[in-house]
């Protein structure tokens, strides 16, 4: 019966991973939200027995290879995140919703910093850091993905209260 439960909270990674893999213009690409990881925040908040550290590195390493980025990054960033929201959850969990809006566009505002570091050619200097174009698009993103948190915690919040039994 646990491996049924856990079934259901795996087919909604692999949806939002269809979603993920979409295909668009490299513009658009660049600031849509990152679906699979706010699916991963809102697991880790509503069910944070069954969704841990393992998940978050196995969902990270996928996202790696679909990528094509350095084997590791995003495994990185998956469970770093996730340990914060298990280690975090009672007081995220009564937040009123734009407060966790606020602190989702917080950390998807450093993540998006994060990937900006070329870690395969760490000897050139490099101001990316302090491109304005680059600021504004990580603004942009982390307000996107600030947004699609509001939908996707209360789409998941009724495919859990309908599918999922704790």
């Amino acid at each position: 019966m646990q491996a049924f439960k856990n079934l259901q909270v795996y087919l909604s990674f692999l949806i939002v991973l269809f979603v993920d893999l979409l295909p668009f213009l490299p513009l658009i690409k660049e600031i849509k939200p990152s679906f699979i990881l706010l699916t991963l925040i809102y697991w880790n908040l509503a069910l944070p027995n069954r969704v841990g550290l393992r998940l978050a590195f196995s969902i990270g390493i996928l996202v790696d290879i679909i990528e094509g980025t350095l084997l590791g990054s995003y495994a990185l960033i998956y469970v770093f995140i996730s340990f914060i929201c298990q280690k975090f959850f009672y007081q995220f969990r009564v937040l009123r919703m734009w407060q966790q809006c606020i602190i989702i566009f917080i950390l998807f505002f450093f993540l998006k910093q994060y990937l900006a570091i070329d870690f395969l050619n760490l000897g050139s200097s490099s101001s990316i850091y302090f491109d304005k174009k680059y600021i504004f698009s990580s603004i942009i993103y982390a307000t996107l993905n600030s947004i699609g948190w509001f939908f996707i915690y209360f789409l998941l919040r009724f495919y859990r209260r309908r599918w999922v039994k704790n």
